[in-house]
């Protein structure tokens, strides 16, 4: 049997219960790892009997039965949730028992009689939901989320039955959100159950989706912007609310987390941590940063990725915030009075200052060249698609968002821990030189856009320049593996031969368009690589196919004695031979016959064939 953790009994105790994890674990062991709803109801109404009879809680038999209803004023025990919450999945699992039965004999009834069994499960849902209500105060606020999530979730499978798509839709919705709230809420084991219960809302919300045509096959919407749409749309029936009140236990969970967050590693260094609110905005950093690198690893679409690095960059931005009012403080309470650790605790507050600082332009570069690979994107479709030049206006655009990197990078070379690490300071500096190398190329590119190819010749030398400079600080790094913003040789390499390729394009353009005799040159070339010039040579008959004539002109300069190469005539090729009389020839049937000699006779036979 499954243990579960018992709580206080008396009245007024604050209870709690992970439904998520009771009832995975009920499914798991008994029957619906293999897909066995009939073993897992039997275990339910053995569950629930279990229950009752342990809280002294059951009907009776025969004439003494008596129903008992689970009322609030009864309710002070965590077992009274537990009997709602088996009995719900009683109900689901029976309907989702008559659902596979009614779609392997097409049963009409079995269709009519699972929805009634799905519209228990939601009344029980409803009724868990009460229990765990604000108003009754006896639960938990993660408790009072799981039970409102669980029962949304029921009444979603019912509405979906009934082929109610946009009441399932906002269920489902509702569900999703509380769910994806919590998965950043608890521990790791907490945010699989989650994402597990979120995998499977997800089929149900994109066939809600396409039975109200809410996507298109042109513009397809993905399960997240359903949901956010669902939640814009309903904002009166409280979703709106609803996530703002989940946002508001992700804050409580933070502090919590705050309170182990004691120290911050970073450069081989660490460094005590004791203030709780830059705590919590170093937490939310973090956790925006796994959302983002989950993210980066699923085909997201570009728009949430950019929504993903603004929560990023804000919770990084009110960190530095927190943490320079930290150094001007420590500042002024030092000029004040000193101690023997006043210079110790200030060069820690300036070492988190600086992590933060640091963390928070390198994620600011980091979303610019997102941007950056975007409107290059864009720009490269045009041109495959029009054929021709793309305006300078988005190349500009680009050399905007590069000196937004290069000034980021002059920040943080203005660190008081890089300039004291000599490494890191040379490996900023590389940095520098390379997205220096990338701006002047698309300065470049500007100009070549308008037709200016000599300036733009100029502008790839000197990038060039810069990618030498930057390639010559690398090779003498250690580069740090775990650091936000890496630029390796390779990419220098790669830089290297886009800046070759695009000098050579440029000259050649400048060539066509300002050297004459090249553009005459060029016109007098014919498609099979013979120049018109050469036209008349081509025509004069060799020297070796007119022996028996006289030359006319006796100058051997340019003379032509053969065709070289040759041209290819037409030779007679050795005829194929099918050898079709075999088929047709009777062979004697004995070897001696097959030889030419006579079959020997005996004398019996001889003398009774005379």
């Amino acid at each position: 049997m499954m243990e579960i953790d018992e709580t206080r009994e008396a009245q007024g105790a604050i209870f709690s219960i992970d439904v998520l994890a009771l009832i995975n674990e009920a499914r798991n062991t008994y029957g619906l790892r293999h897909q066995d709803y009939a073993r897992y109801r039997r275990y339910c109404t053995q569950k629930v009997h279990q229950l009752r009879s342990s809280l002294n809680f059951t009907h009776g038999k025969g004439k003494s039965f008596q129903k008992k209803e689970i009322a609030d004023d009864v309710f002070n025990d965590v077992r009274y949730l537990q009997i709602v919450l088996f009995n719900t999945e009683r109900a689901w699992s029976y309907a989702m028992e008559l659902k596979r039965e009614s779609r392997s004999n097409g049963d009409v009834r079995k269709k009519h009689h699972l929805i009634k069994r799905l519209k228990k499960a939601a009344k029980c849902g409803i009724q868990l939901e009460k229990l765990c209500s604000r108003e009754l105060n006896k639960v938990d606020t993660k408790t009072f989320f799981d039970a409102q999530a669980y029962s949304a979730l029921m009444s979603g499978y019912f509405l979906f039955e009934k082929q109610s798509w946009q009441a399932a839709l906002d269920k489902f919705a509702a569900a999703r959100t509380i769910y994806e709230k919590l998965s950043a809420a608890g521990t790791s084991h907490q945010e699989t159950l989650c994402q597990s219960a979120i995998d499977d809302i997800d089929p149900n919300i994109r066939y809600c989706a396409f039975k109200l045509k809410l996507g298109t096959d042109s513009n397809n919407i993905g399960v997240e912007d359903l949901v956010k749409i669902t939640i814009g749309k309903n904002k009166s029936v409280g979703l709106d609310l609803l996530e703002a009140e989940v946002e508001t236990v992700l804050a409580q969970t933070r502090q919590e987390k705050a309170a182990t967050l004691t120290s911050i590693s970073w450069r081989d260094r660490v460094v005590p941590l004791k203030n709780a609110d830059l705590a919590i905005c170093i937490l939310r950093a973090r956790e925006a940063t796994a959302n983002l690198e989950n993210a980066s690893d699923t085909d997201t679409e570009e728009a949430t990725k950019m929504e993903l690095f603004d929560l990023l960059l804000e919770a990084y931005g009110d960190a530095e915030r927190f943490a320079k009012n930290a150094v001007k403080e420590d500042a002024e309470a030092t000029a004040k009075l000193k101690s023997s650790k006043s210079e110790q605790i200030s060069a820690d507050l300036n070492f988190v200052y600086n992590y933060v600082a640091y963390n928070y332009l390198s994620r600011r570069i980091q979303r610019n060249l997102m941007l950056v690979n975007s409107l290059r994107k864009h720009i490269d479709n045009h041109e495959r698609n029009e054929g021709e030049r793309f305006v300078g206006g988005k190349y500009q655009d680009i050399v905007k968002l590069y000196d937004n990197v290069l000034q980021s990078l002059s920040e943080i070379n203005d660190l008081f821990v890089v300039q004291n690490d000599v490494n890191l300071s040379r490996e900023i500096d590389a940095k520098i030189w390379y997205f220096k190398a990338w701006r002047t190329l698309f300065v470049a590119l500007a100009y070549s856009a308008i037709n200016k190819e000599w300036e733009a010749i100029l502008l790839y030398e000197r990038a060039r320049e810069y990618n030498a400079q930057a390639r010559a600080s690398l090779s003498q790094l250690i580069l740090d593996k775990d650091d936000i913003l890496i630029v390796t040789i390779k990419e220098v390499t790669e830089m290297e031969n886009i800046l070759r390729g695009k000098i050579c394009k440029a000259r050649a353009s400048w060539h066509i368009l300002h050297d004459s005799n090249l553009t005459k040159k060029m016109g007098e070339l014919s498609f099979d690589g013979k120049s018109k010039a050469d036209s008349s040579i081509d025509k004069e008959i060799p020297l070796s196919e007119r022996l028996n004539q006289y030359p006319s002109n006796l100058s051997m300069n340019n003379a032509r004695l053969i065709n070289f190469p040759p041209e290819f005539i037409p030779i007679p090729a050795k005829p194929l031979f099918f050898d079709i009389a075999f088929n047709y020839v009777d062979f004697p049937p004995t070897l001696s016959q097959r030889a030419g000699r006579k079959a020997q006779t005996s004398f019996l036979k001889s003398f009774l064939w005379r």
